[in-house]
């Protein structure tokens, strides 16, 4: 791991304020890439590739590349947690694997108050801990949300997040959701195109 090489990459991407692929093939928005939630959350290197960066208790540690018929990792990165922007008044955290995953869920169900985090597919060892941590920031009385595929290793995730919440030992309500019908969210979201504000 490499995360000196991981930040040098990084640095020449730019803020994604609209993606062919993302907006085309995928249904999101420009709209939903530069609203509050997610502004500067996706950007774009020179290739590009949509990117995702992902942070550790350090910082950024490496970040996912998706593209049309491409799904890559950073050189020398390490998978931790993607994030959407968090706000003080959230009371929902939304679990996903992948960053588009979490960005047609915020379509599919539109909430002002939650904030999202993915984990790019298959999940390694020091990302239960993350996910702990993070669910442990939630205020009390707020819903961690399990949004993963519809599939043996979604509910695997799922009940990573599960103890993850108990583990907090807080206030906090475990929710598990899967796609209705459809192997994850995009799907689902694709056969449905909803509109963003």
């Amino acid at each position: 791991k490499d995360r000196g090489l991981v930040e040098a990459q990084f640095e020449r991407t730019e803020e994604c304020l609209s993606h062919p692929y993302l907006e085309t093939e995928r249904g999101l928005p420009a709209s939903l890439l530069s609203s509050a939630r997610f502004a500067d959350r996706v950007r774009v290197d020179e290739k590009g590739n949509a990117i995702f960066p992902h942070a550790d208790q350090n910082g950024l540690c490496g970040f996912e590349k998706k593209n049309r018929n491409y799904t890559g990792f950073s050189k020398g990165g390490e998978k931790a947690l993607w994030f959407s922007h968090c706000k003080k008044g959230d009371r929902r955290l939304v679990f996903t694997e992948s960053g588009i995953e979490a960005l047609s869920h915020a379509l599919l169900f539109p909430d002002a108050r939650a904030r999202y985090a993915s984990i790019a597919g298959e999940m390694n060892p020091k990302q239960p801990e993350l996910i702990f941590a993070a669910a442990a920031k939630m205020q009390p009385g707020s819903h961690v949300v399990a949004a993963f595929n519809a599939d043996k290793d979604g509910r695997a995730y799922a009940d990573v997040v599960r103890l993850a919440v108990k583990k907090t030992d807080k206030d906090l309500t475990f929710v598990f959701q899967e796609p209705s019908g459809f192997k994850d969210w995009n799907d689902q979201l694709r056969d449905r195109r909803p509109s963003f504000p």
